[in-house]
């Protein structure tokens, strides 16, 4: 009995570490040309970035406070591939260049938009997942957008891991 406690003991804590603490409802487009995403932070997680980035307080974001975001919050994700990989069938590969980034505060949420280039092969996988489990990118049907392309998303959720695909064929 004392090492079946020892044993949900030592697993629990370990369970309590491995859950997310930043939830972003992810939507995608598919454009022609080149990826469009936008992040929408949960209430909490925009309350806290934006006391950090709104530094005259006014509930907006102007165009300083943006750029700087920019480079101290969402460039330091390039590392963790912005949580987005590239499936080409055999290989998974990062993504290491974003553009066109903004960021606004809207209805109490921060929103992060960006594009990604598209990849030059015609059926891919768009994976989305924080493999240290600490951010949650949901990504739900309604949320994508395929102009000019097949597409479709799939997803996997639980309390504590949350990885979605957007599968493309053009």
């Amino acid at each position: 009995m004392f090492f079946r406690l020892l044993f949900y003991a030592c697993t629990m804590h370990t369970f309590m570490y491995a859950h997310p603490h930043v939830f972003l409802d992810t939507y995608v487009e598919v454009l022609p040309d080149k990826i469009r995403v936008n992040w929408v932070f949960d209430e909490m997680s925009s309350a806290m970035l934006m006391e950090d980035y709104d530094k005259n307080r006014d509930k907006k974001l102007d165009a300083n406070e943006v750029a700087f975001m920019e480079k101290d919050h969402f460039k330091a994700l390039e590392p963790y591939s912005y949580f987005m990989h590239i499936f080409d069938g055999k290989n998974e590969s990062d993504i290491h260049e974003t553009n066109e980034f903004s960021a606004l505060f809207e209805k109490r949420k921060l929103i992060y938009a960006f594009s990604i280039a598209k990849p030059k092969i015609k059926k891919y996988e768009l994976r989305f997942y924080d493999p240290e489990m600490f951010v949650a990118l949901i990504l739900k049907k309604k949320f994508l957008t395929c102009k000019e392309v097949k597409c479709s998303v799939e997803g996997y959720d639980a309390d504590f891991y949350y990885a979605y695909k957007v599968m493309i064929h053009e």
